[in-house]
């Protein structure tokens, strides 16, 4: 057993319950910031690495340095995200049905969670990349038959050339890592000590969900600057 987007998602969907028990409304505001906060640390180590290569921070470059792609569970099994253009211009549009993650928060009956982490996450990475990329959610899985995406003239259409930067590309014990901590973070931020005690709660669900072995993993990453590309 590997981290997978399913070992994500259930790292989330922990954070949410012990987020929405302890502090009920508050909690579930706490876990959107969380999101967001998690979503602009990884949309500005992508724009770091974008302007240290001279690009320019438009949707072709946010493509281009995207630090995310499929795990091999995922793709052995058949499970991935599939995307569907429906227009270049004058905004680009696609949408992706099915998707792994709807249906791993599906089957981890954490559909709350996933409503509000699908609903903020994109958004908040294009912000933190760059504050000009008019990205938008217009719909996700949980609330109707697709998730539907919108980049705001984009300039972007079937003849723009990316060059994908998989050097850069992160393993999924790196973004379970990062979801754990930036959550962490959070909650630490927002109740002080209470919110820093959920931490250890989470990590003993997912010591009890996938061993030993993969808790040691997660809490290797404890020292990593996630701010920093």
């Amino acid at each position: 057993m590997g981290f997978t987007e399913k070992t994500q998602v259930f790292l989330i969907a922990a954070w949410y319950k012990e987020l929405n028990e302890a502090f009920g409304e508050r909690g579930q505001r706490a876990f959107v910031l969380a999101v967001k906060h998690y979503a602009r640390q990884r949309g500005e180590r992508m724009a770091q690495r974008a302007v240290r290569d001279g690009q320019e921070l438009n949707y072709a470059s946010y493509c281009a340095y995207c630090e995310w792609a499929p795990s091999e569970e995922t793709l052995a099994g058949g499970e991935e995200c599939v995307s569907h253009l429906r227009s270049t211009a004058p905004d680009y549009v696609y949408e992706v049905y099915p998707c792994v993650w709807f249906t791993a928060f599906q089957e981890q009956n954490a559909l709350e969670a996933g409503q509000l982490y699908c609903r903020h996450l994109d958004e908040a990475i294009a912000r933190a990349f760059s504050s000009s990329l008019q990205f938008y959610t217009v719909e996700t899985l949980h609330c109707a038959d697709r998730c539907v995406f919108c980049i705001r003239d984009a300039g972007f259409g079937p003849d723009t050339v990316v060059q994908r930067r998989t050097e850069y590309v992160k393993g999924f014990d790196y973004h379970c890592a990062h979801t754990f901590y930036a959550f962490a973070e959070t909650a630490a931020g927002v109740f002080g000590r209470p919110g820093e005690a959920l931490a250890a709660r989470v990590l003993a669900a997912f010591e009890a969900e996938y061993g030993p072995e993969m808790r040691r993993q997660l809490e290797a990453f404890a020292s990593e600057n996630f701010d920093r590309a």
